[in-house]
């Protein structure tokens, strides 16, 4: 065999390669909140925080422009503080009018038990911040959260909006919770 005939397909591999490793590339961020590091990239876009409670905002900017865009809010206050597992739990449920449908899951990530809300119904949205007893209700809208435990401080993730665009975004979530612990 000519050593031409060996060339060309090898020419041809390298420039098929070319043509599809951008698509697999995509520059990923992070950000380290506590002991964890969360990675992302686009769609999720990182907001400038709005409150010194926040440890990290983000939007995930959905393309059918159908959806509208959900913001995830990263919470950290310590060791020690912003409450246990269960008192957030029944706070952001009670952040719903009447008996929201809800499901509580607990999975091992890494070393780690994380607990997931998903949480569906009428959302008291609150305006003016969270202590201004301002609310207004926003019907079919789905709240999800986790809480990611650490002896340095609990790490809490939180986003709601309107059910079908929560639902579309919801795998988004999931890997954004669980990209501090891949390896």
């Amino acid at each position: 065999m000519s050593p031409m005939r060996i060339i060309q397909p090898s020419i041809l591999c390298l420039a098929l390669v070319s043509l599809v490793l951008p698509a697999f590339s995509e520059e990923m961020e992070s950000i380290t909140v506590s002991e964890f590091s969360f990675q992302y990239g686009s769609p999720w876009a990182r907001q400038q925080v709005v409150s010194t409670m926040r440890a990290g905002q983000f939007t995930y900017d959905h393309e059918d422009e159908a959806l509208k865009d959900v913001d995830l809010v990263i919470y950290f206050f310590g060791a020690g503080q912003g409450g246990g597992t269960q008192a957030n739990i029944d706070r952001w449920i009670g952040q719903f009018e009447g008996s929201p449908e809800t499901k509580i899951e607990e999975k091992e990530l890494g070393e780690k038990k994380v607990t997931f809300l998903t949480a569906k119904g009428t959302y008291k949205e609150t305006m003016g911040g969270p202590f201004s007893g301002n609310s207004v209700s926003q019907a079919d809208y789905t709240m999800l959260a986790a809480i990611l435990p650490s002896p340095q401080g609990d790490v809490f993730l939180k986003l709601t909006g309107p059910n079908d665009s929560v639902a579309a975004m919801k795998d988004a979530f999931d890997a954004f919770a669980a990209s501090p612990f891949e390896k």
